[in-house]
């Protein structure tokens, strides 16, 4: 052989090995969550059923146990009075009561589910990541929203867990089930 085609070999080799080794290495990809072992926990709120039914449908895939998060005081099921609470939260800053207690230290992964309400988390998200030590775990957070992308939680988000030492994921927009199975596939959770 000559030497123009080895070096067009061995050039073609490092690259597939490249890829290989290093196309993966996404800082959104969720590491290997070992959902046999009962690693994932999937806790959410819901109001209308919409997010429920979503962690619902993401609890079947991963395997993880499912937990519905409560508040004190809770929220009315009337639209007019959530929308009427939830942005006096918003802007009073207060933290709603979360009367689970839920121990974490089983779970390796937790994905995160709430409605999005006026373009960001709902106020018992600050709470969420107040009350539990979530050092070390990795966290993938889903909402749904008809109107607002996954995107506009991010920022507050990435606030509330600052300096928490926790792996947070992009997240994704659980409206449909073809958008929870992709990210779940893409992210290995599926059981």
């Amino acid at each position: 052989m000559s030497k123009r085609i080895v070096s067009v070999i061995v050039s073609s080799v490092v690259a597939f090995v490249a890829i290989f080794l290093f196309g993966n290495m996404n800082g959104n990809t969720v590491k290997a969550a070992t959902t046999a072992t009962g690693k994932v926990l999937v806790v959410y709120y819901s109001n209308s059923g919409t997010t429920e039914d979503a962690a619902k449908k993401i609890q079947k895939q991963t395997g993880g146990d499912l937990v519905k998060l409560r508040m004190s005081p809770n929220y009315p099921s009337n639209y007019d009075k959530l929308t009427k609470v939830s942005k006096r939260q918003i802007d009073k800053n207060i933290h709603p009561e979360i009367l689970n207690k839920i121990n974490m230290k089983k779970y390796k992964t937790i994905l995160l589910g709430f409605p999005t309400w006026y373009q960001r988390p709902p106020m018992f998200i600050n709470t969420f990541f107040d009350k539990y030590d979530l050092k070390g775990k990795t966290v993938v957070p889903f909402s749904t929203s008809m109107s607002s992308p996954m995107s506009v939680n991010r920022p507050y988000l990435k606030k509330m867990v600052q300096g928490k030492g926790i792996n947070l994921q992009s997240g994704f927009r659980a409206n449909s089930s073809k958008s929870i199975n992709k990210y779940l596939k893409k992210n290995n959770l599926i059981k």
